[in-house]
């Protein structure tokens, strides 16, 4: 029998059968302040026997959300077939499948049908997922926002962007420089958004995985003053040599782990002392079971968590305050403004932000409700399969 996971002791599995899965692939979107595009999101329900639901998400790439759909209906099929159809067995189900080959695409297949029983047992317990972590008094989880300028933005156009989302209550930004800019004028942007936003806010900021070493090195020297708070992916996160390297001698808290997937590799990361932060995708890394494990490494070596969520900021993002609020080491959890405005189209989320703190509402499992007709409405891509039959064939 499998255990929830809990401060007052293991309590028993709550027994169930899956009969249904649908997946949804929403359609692109734009935003009127030019600074994000909605991407393309892929949400999914699982469906009990008793009709108790669970919603998950998964992380997904461009020209990849098909194949990523096609992977968890498969995976569904097989989950339903057996006899727990629980996280734990999801996990050695994934690893058996994927014959130890786990790609970002299979790892974000398995992390949205986690994310969904997780929701579905805490309905069926009717407690929050937090509480099934194991920590019951924890609702609050820290945030910060997230500027995706993928457009030609100037320094003062990210400044202006950043003094409005300080207004708006937001205590930590974090900025991509180096996306629409070279290194001279990467670091001339750091400086102008660090001036707007005062010396009281954290300020961030992401290399997107600069494929010339010497550049990051020069932006992180030229970027010093302005103090940040810590420097994403200089290299490319599977690099952990690299980023080893440059951990030594940039003098700034290093940041990774938002392209990769699994344990294993964070485990490197840990050993090489790679990374003062590590930043896995919620909804990609494999799973909450991966994430929970990686948090616990990362702890006895005094590296923080701070989930990376580039997805719809409605599942996988309720799952992502939820973890931040259960474990010791969560640093800040990751917000794209513009994608909250977007996800109130059709859920009605597991958590509110406010002053940067998402609190979490209290509702069983991950405490976010979905319109599907509003869901469908805004969706290029609906799948549904019937698992009723999947224990009977096996």
């Amino acid at each position: 029998m499998m255990h929830l996971i809990s401060d007052s002791g293991p309590a028993e599995m709550p027994g169930f059968r899956l009969t249904g899965l649908q997946s949804w692939i929403t359609r692109p979107a734009e935003v009127e302040n030019g600074f994000a595009r909605i991407k393309p999101c892929l949400l999914i329900r699982l469906t009990a026997a008793d009709g108790t639901i669970g919603w998950g998400e998964a992380y997904v790439l461009p020209c990849r959300e098909a194949a990523v759909a096609r992977i968890i209906h498969e995976l569904g099929r097989e989950l339903a077939a057996l006899a727990c159809p629980d996280p734990w067995h999801l996990r050695d189900l994934a690893t058996r499948l994927s014959l130890r080959h786990h790609s970002m695409d299979f790892a974000a297949a398995t992390s949205a049908l986690d994310i969904a029983l997780w929701d579905l047992i805490g309905r069926l317990v009717a407690k929050p997922l937090v509480e099934l972590l194991g920590r019951p008094n924890c609702r609050d989880a820290a945030v910060y926002a997230n500027i995706w300028s993928e457009s030609n933005w100037s320094a003062a156009a990210l400044a202006a962007r950043a003094k409005h989302l300080v207004a708006a209550g937001y205590r930590a930004i974090k900025i991509h420089p180096m996306l629409n800019h070279d290194a001279s004028q990467a670091v001339e942007a750091v400086r102008r958004v660090r001036g707007v936003i005062g010396a009281d806010h954290r300020l961030m900021v992401d290399m997107d995985s600069e494929t010339d070493p010497g550049i990051s090195r020069a932006v992180a020297k030229g970027i010093l003053p302005a103090a940040p708070h810590w420097f994403e992916e200089p290299a490319d996160g599977a690099d952990i040599a690299a980023l080893a390297e440059l951990r030594g001698e940039v003098g700034i808290p290093l940041v990774t782990g938002e392209r990769q997937s699994g344990v294993a590799h964070f485990r490197s990361v840990l050993a090489l002392r790679a990374a003062d932060i590590l930043n896995p995708d919620i909804a990609g890394v494999g799973g909450l079971l991966d994430m929970l494990e990686i948090s616990v490494l990362a702890d006895r070596h005094g590296v923080r968590i701070s989930p990376h969520c580039w997805n719809s900021m409605t599942v996988a993002a309720s799952a992502m305050m939820h973890v931040c609020a259960a474990i010791p080491n969560a640093e800040m959890a990751e917000i794209y403004p513009e994608y909250l405005e977007h996800g109130e189209r059709y859920a009605v989320n597991g958590f509110t932000v406010q002053n940067s703190v998402a609190t979490l509402n209290g509702r069983p499992g991950l405490g976010v409700e979905i319109n599907e007709a509003a869901l469908s409405a805004l969706s290029m891509q609906h799948d549904s399969s019937d698992l009723s039959a999947a224990r009977a064939a096996s």
